[in-house]
């Protein structure tokens, strides 16, 4: 085997460990944040007054800004509602919190590209575009998660599998963590599944294939894609494969920047993304063998199907035209940047603060 033989086995043993490795801490993560939620619901409901739809949605969006991941987040929402510290809409806002500061990556990724260098409009415009995105998106997805909730939907799944499965899982993983979870505080536990289930995500990320422009054909994508549905597809499928809207939107930076892909081919790519990005959170759910859990997060990814495929397929060209619009007034001056900037920083504490 030649040395660039050897160096390319050793690249693809090390991905695969990661991979390995991501999966086991997310598991453990997920029993730990499980066994440390108990205890909190006091904490959440009266200390950090987390008691309506409007604290829960503040506080997931101001929780992924804070470890600058949304995916551990919602992870933490359904754990909490597992636990009872929170109800299922506020489980569900939660959710759409994470989604929301989630964005805020992708706008810190395209200034640290623009920062080396590239062009500052460019950069920065999938991290600002994808945040309108997600926050029209969003915003729909309140009502009709709501109204989907209203009608029953949480009572009527019969998820009987899931308990047979965690509590196989629990057999498992009780003699690697019955120890410390018996040893420490439930509080302590519960940030340390965060810190865990955060780095599962960081190992996973490292587990993925580097990006190579030439070699995997993507500076060809302005070529072969123009239509909505099919950038919709993609974002998808590349979201669902990498299990982190953050990777999957972030590649785009680089993209748009050098002229690969076109503006107008971001935002149907953003809305797909945006609902495959809760698989992760689903696995989450099944781990913790809550049917309640689950229901949330298919009702959310349910919700924001509804909303966005109506938007790709009938009325894509008015919604990007008005979002093309919109991005040239916040990329406009510094000014009307620094008000954006406000915006998506004081909105989360104003929505805690209620």
């Amino acid at each position: 085997m030649t040395k660039d033989g050897r160096r390319r086995l050793a690249l693809r043993l090390k991905q695969v460990g990661s991979g390995l490795a991501a999966v086991l801490l997310f598991v453990l993560s997920i029993e730990i944040i499980k066994s440390g939620a108990g205890g909190l619901a006091h904490l959440i409901q009266n200390r950090l007054a987390v008691t309506n739809a409007a604290d829960s949605l503040g506080f997931g969006w101001l929780m992924a800004y804070l470890i600058l991941s949304g995916s551990p987040i919602a992870a933490v929402a359904i754990a909490l509602l597992s636990a009872d510290a929170l109800l299922p809409f506020q489980a569900f806002t939660m959710i759409t919190g994470s989604r929301l500061g989630a964005s805020f990556i992708v706008l810190l990724i395209g200034f640290i590209y623009a920062m080396r260098g590239h062009a500052r409009g460019s950069a920065l415009s999938t991290g600002i575009l994808c945040f309108l995105i997600t926050g029209s998106i969003q915003l729909l997805t309140l009502p009709v998660g709501a109204l989907i909730m209203g009608l029953g939907w949480l009572d009527r799944g019969q998820w009987a599998a899931l308990a047979t499965l965690s509590t196989g899982i629990n057999r498992l993983v009780d003699p690697l963590l019955g120890p410390a979870m018996a040893a420490l505080p439930e509080w302590l536990l519960f940030v340390i599944g965060i810190g865990l289930i955060t780095l599962s995500f960081r190992l996973f990320d490292k587990a993925l294939p580097q990006l190579r422009l030439k070699e995997t054909g993507l500076s060809q994508i302005p070529r072969l894609v123009y239509r909505p549905e099919v950038m919709f597809l993609l974002g998808l499928l590349v979201t669902m494969a990498t299990l982190s809207v953050s990777v999957s939107i972030g590649i785009l930076v680089p993209l748009s920047a050098r002229g690969y892909i076109r503006r107008e081919n971001l935002t149907p790519y953003i809305l797909g993304a945006n609902i495959s990005t809760l698989v992760d959170t689903l696995a989450a759910g099944v781990l913790l063998g809550d049917p309640r859990a689950m229901s949330v997060v298919l009702i959310h990814m349910v919700s924001g199907t509804l909303v966005s495929l109506p938007i790709v397929l009938l009325a894509y060209h008015p919604y990007e035209r008005g979002l093309s619009r919109a991005l040239a007034w916040i990329s406009k001056n510094r000014r009307n940047f620094a008000l954006f900037l406000g915006i998506i920083f004081v909105v989360p504490v104003v929505l805690v603060l209620l």
